[in-house]
């Protein structure tokens, strides 16, 4: 990447993990019924509570006190007006869950209704009365049969993982089972027949919304490659995310100049990042996000890397700590006292501010964070029980792998979400996971680590005597070891901000970034008001950015075989098909993967056709509209594009389009044949 360099620019000695006090706005005046927050209480018995308002101040004074009924509780308090903030737009975990069922939810469902014994009818039907003569003529191939990963779990793998609930394990295992056993090879007969025509449900699913427009467009005359002409910003803040749903990418990070990462969900982008320059010059890593919980959970992991001890055995033992808190669904006792630890240090007054002042958190942030380390240790059966209203056996990805004992930690793994347990025994729920106060947005459906991790740096770690689950929690350990020297010899100081970044963009635009990293937040805004925001961010000059769209094939006609319905595409169908299966096995093949995993895959050939074949054909013309746009505006100079296919475990981040441009003019990239 030619990046022309302008000089070094300064890092402010005192920057600090919590510096956010410039961004935080003022709090309304109080009314009855008003929801509010108990903040910087001498006392912690109140601190970071919710309640209403339930009276006003007789007199008007510094010593006035209002009345307030805390939330599940009967008894009211009196408490002074500089230790109350106003709670906006209040809405509780459960009233946010239906919301997002009825708003998201509705176009994502990824099953039938049909049960596990429906689907152990049709199997046995098959092996019954399909010859393999019979499967070659329908299917192309003699199927091979899914290992019963069931039974080898029950037989071999010592069974059930502690406390899950068996009955939801069962039947979510043994569903998984059935249904991979008759995938992809039904669907893609079905595919392939004359008659085939998609579903209401595969339409809107394919479309990621109803909006009746975009609806109305896709049924009327269409071409392949043509884009929705409106950005439908279909972004719901419902949900939290306890680590990304995108594979985190390598990306190089300038020390001694400032990054911005804005919606960064958690810190990725240095845990997969590398650092470059002068060791004696910090990076200085400014998050933007919205989301209260994932700039509370990102304070307490940077704060669990700077308390990393520097002997072998302990430290060791805190990393493995550090990456249970950040990916596991339960933990071991060393890291329910570290995860305490962290909190002890985020919630004490801080010297600097004050012996009886807080730092200068985002209120819902201290909230979160107050909350987090005034609550009881989280049980065991709690977190179980948590898990499984958030997981789905329609994402399962046991039946994908080839060995047995990947077969069996997988299915562990699904039925539990335990990562990274020194004996496989947990000791407690993760509180930052499952225990968090009313009013917090409800968990993301089917977390999984496989999200997040670059699958081909995990296959490079596997091995006849390495499997998966051992390479994947060796993989976090050595970025978690990274980031923890990073962390203890300060070559980053972490500064994170709760808010939208359209309401900082001055702010960010003065901090001057040498790189900005944006997530996806290409997929919820317009691309105009996109760029227009994203260019006075660096309207100093000097700045890379760097972004991804995981939805821009929903916007696009073309890219996926539903849109080639009927007799007329029959034959097309069957070509676009076999093509894809014939690119999944070339791929894994030469990537050495094929030693692990079942080609063609067991999921719908929907998916397959689009992420080996269809897109590959469309994502240069959405690129080019993208950065059409952005050129309208001014100046811009795109580096990299690259369409990347995601990890083959996970049910996100499939597909992929990501860039490198700049608004800079005097920064140079080598000619992109794409834009």
């Amino acid at each position: 990447m030619g990046k022309k360099s302008k000089g070094r620019q300064s890092v402010p000695a005192a920057a600090s993990s919590s510096a956010v006090s410039d961004f935080v706005a003022e709090d309304d005046h109080l009314n009855i019924g008003d929801r509010v927050l108990l903040t910087k209480l001498k006392s912690g018995e109140y601190n970071g509570k919710v309640g209403n308002v339930i009276s006003l101040p007789k007199v008007k004074c510094d010593d006035g006190r209002y009345g307030i009924r805390l939330q599940d509780n009967s008894a009211a308090v009196a408490i002074r007006r500089e230790n109350i903030e106003k709670v906006k737009n209040w809405k509780s975990t459960k009233q946010q869950l239906e919301e997002r069922k009825k708003t998201v939810e509705v176009v994502d469902e990824a099953k039938d209704s049909v049960n596990a014994d429906q689907l152990g009818m049709m199997r046995m039907m098959m092996n019954m009365f399909i010859t393999d003569e019979h499967q070659s003529k329908m299917f192309g191939r003699k199927v091979e049969p899914t290992p019963n990963f069931f039974q080898e779990l029950r037989l071999e793998g010592g069974g059930f993982p502690h406390s899950v609930n068996k009955e939801w394990a069962d039947n979510y295992l043994r569903t998984a089972f059935e249904q991979s056993y008759n995938l992809p090879h039904f669907f893609e007969f079905h595919l392939k027949t004359d008659q085939y025509e998609p579903q209401a449900r595969d339409i809107l699913k394919r479309l990621g919304t109803n909006d009746k427009e975009k609806v109305d467009w896709y049924i009327g005359p269409q071409f392949p490659g043509n884009i929705f002409p409106r950005r439908y910003s279909a972004y719901t803040s419902l949900v939290r995310h306890s680590f990304s749903n995108q594979t985190y990418r390598k990306e190089v990070l300038q020390q001694g100049s400032t990054h911005v990462a804005v919606g960064f969900v958690d810190l990725g982008i240095l845990f997969a990042g590398t650092l470059r320059g002068n060791q004696c010059h910090p990076l200085r890593f400014l998050g933007i996000e919205k989301s209260c919980y994932a700039v509370a959970k990102t304070h307490v992991i940077w704060q669990m890397l700077k308390q990393t001890p520097n002997q072998t055995q302990d430290r060791e033992n805190h990393l493995r700590y550090i990456m249970q808190v950040w990916f596991s669904t339960t933990l071991d006792e060393g890291a329910v006292a570290a995860l305490n630890s962290a909190l002890d240090a985020l919630c004490t007054p801080s010297k600097q501010h004050g012996r009886d002042k807080q730092k200068p958190y985002h209120p819902d942030v201290r909230h979160l964070l107050v909350y987090w380390h005034g609550t009881a240790t989280t049980p065991v059966a709690e977190a179980r029980s948590q898990y499984t209203k958030f997981t789905s056996d329609a994402n399962s990805y046991i039946a994908d792998l080839k060995r047995k004992q990947d077969r069996i930690d997988m299915a562990k793994y699904e039925i539990s979400g335990d990562f990274g347990l020194e004996n496989g025994i947990p000791y407690a729920g993760n509180t930052l996971m499952f225990h968090c106060p009313d009013g917090t947005p409800p968990n993301a459906k089917d977390e999984t680590v496989f999200s997040a991790f670059d699958w081909k740096e995990i296959a490079k770690l596997m091995s006849s005597t390495t499997s998966l689950i051992d390479a994947a929690e060796a993989y976090a350990l050595a970025n978690l070891s990274k980031l923890a020297d990073w962390a203890l010899q300060e070559r980053v100081v972490i500064e994170l901000v709760c808010a939208k970044f359209e309401d900082v963009v001055e702010d960010i635009a003065a901090s001057k970034p040498w790189t900005m990293s944006w997530s996806n937040v290409i997929d919820y805004v317009d691309h105009a008001d996109f760029h227009r925001m994203a260019r006075a961010c660096s309207v100093h000059g000097d700045t890379v950015h760097f972004a991804y769209s995981m939805n821009w094939s929903l916007d696009v006609f073309g890219v996926n075989i539903i849109d080639y319905p009927g007799k007329e595409y029959a034959k097309l169908r069957t070509k676009i098909i076999e093509t894809a299966n014939n690119s999944v096995d070339m791929a894994y093949k030469m990537h050495g993967w094929d030693t692990y995993l079942r080609s063609p895959p067991p999921v719908n050939p929907i998916n397959t056709t689009a992420h080996y074949g269809l897109e590959h054909m469309h994502y240069a013309t959405w690129t080019k509209q993208f950065f059409s746009v952005a050129h309208q505006g001014g100046p811009c100079n795109v580096g990299n594009t690259e369409h990347t296919i995601g990890s083959p475990l996970s049910p996100t981040g499939a597909s992929t389009v990501a860039f490198t441009w700049t608004y800079d003019p005097e920064i140079k990239f080598n000619p992109n044949p794409y834009v």
